[in-house]
């Protein structure tokens, strides 16, 4: 797979700025048209996470993928805009996520399509996946071709959230919760999302790093103005070139880590980069959760099961949930793959010896109300 990653400053959403910037990216690899032909279905998987409007940073910008939708127009294909967002996956919860975010408008101005089927179906894995198969949304398994529309963002499970895991969305609904559930080691979890995009295969991902967000992401975070707008053929490329840019190593984001290790990232970081000077444009300041913010889960390939467990308690970063912010709108509750949250009168309380630290009553409070606490022993351990 070619890893070059286009890098083209954005200076803002202005829809000359990101027109000009996206068409100088593309025009890098031969136009949009070496990726879509004529009367394809091209399913365009941005990030929904929640419902949020752009300013917030939480999600694709409209100006983004409006541009995008015009370019897939202009060589012929047939675009449909996708998510599946945290929580129930129904028709009335996507319609709500795509008029906050922007994204009604844009399908309005274009033409395009929202996706408002909610079916799944069960896909064969990759070749190279180490799993058989993966159960996701009909509309991803329906497409002709699919390209990738990340938000580059802090994260507190994985520190740092861009092209490999927006893929996560392409399942279906609480399914994804079902997967957590199932895979509470941050290692297991970081390989079935590399087994993911290997399946879905991306021809092509753009990523909306005009605005992005830092701290207590990907949604209580802070908007943090980069500029630019990154693309590539790998997903694999483009995220270890975007965490270079953040001031991050490879080896402190699991998924990046493990594609190299997986043989499926192999060029040097410094000769992917196409445009603007990776080491000109790289940030030292871009905050991110701490090596402990991934609580336990990080260790679990140092651990024993047993140790694991009785360690938890000292070395496990946890949900603390906000009572001046809390709407007590239950959304955390019924979206917890471990069933560990119970609603009281004031705020969710957590049982912590069912929460597996995955963090996704954090990802989808639309109130910002939950923070996690990490212990100081949890991340001088993983320091040392």
């Amino acid at each position: 797979m070619d890893e070059k990653v286009a890098l083209v400053p954005c200076a803002n959403y202005n829809k000359d700025k990101v027109d000009n910037a996206l068409a100088k990216a593309l025009d890098c690899f031969g136009g949009l048209e070496k990726f879509v032909q004529p009367g394809q279905r091209v399913l365009l998987k941005v990030n929904l996470l929640t419902k949020r409007p752009p300013e917030d940073a939480v999600t694709t910008h409209p100006a983004v993928v409006k541009a995008v939708v015009q370019e897939v127009m202009r060589v012929g294909g047939q675009p449909l805009i996708y998510d599946s967002p945290g929580g129930p996956f129904t028709e009335a919860s996507l319609q709500g996520i795509y008029d906050i975010s922007g994204l009604a408008q844009v399908a309005t101005e274009t033409g395009a399509k929202l996706n408002l089927d909610v079916a799944a179906s069960s896909v064969p894995a990759a070749e190279k996946a180490r799993v058989r198969n993966f159960t996701l949304s009909q509309a991803i398994a329906t497409a002709d071709v699919i390209i990738n529309l990340p938000k580059l963002k802090s994260h507190g499970l994985t520190r740092y959230t861009g092209a490999v895991k927006n893929l996560f969305g392409c399942i279906p609904g609480l399914q994804k919760a079902e997967y957590h559930l199932q895979l509470p080691v941050l290692e297991q979890f970081a390989d079935f999302l590399l087994d993911l995009a290997l399946t879905v295969k991306p021809v092509l991902t753009i990523m909306d790093a005009v605005v992005a967000m830092e701290g207590e992401g990907p949604s209580a975070g802070t908007p943090r103005h980069l500029g630019y707008i990154l693309v590539s053929p790998s997903v694999f490329a483009l995220d270890a070139v975007a965490v270079n840019m953040i001031g991050l190593k490879e080896t402190e984001v699991p998924t990046t880590r493990l594609a190299r290790e997986r043989c499926l990232l192999t060029s040097m970081v410094d000769d992917m980069v196409m445009g603007a000077s990776l080491r000109e444009v790289a940030i030292s300041d871009f905050v991110v959760p701490p090596p402990g913010g991934t609580s336990f889960r990080l260790l679990g390939h140092r651990l024993s099961p047993k140790l694991l467990k009785l360690a938890g308690r000292w070395l496990g970063a946890r949900p603390v949930f906000q009572a001046e912010k809390c709407r007590r709108c239950g959304i955390c509750v019924r979206s917890c793959p471990a069933k560990a949250l119970t609603l009281n009168k004031k705020q969710p309380t957590v049982d912590l010896t069912k929460c597996i630290r995955c963090f996704c009553c954090q990802e989808l409070c639309p109130a910002q109300a939950v923070i996690i606490h990490r212990p100081w022993l949890s991340r001088w351990l993983i320091k040392h």
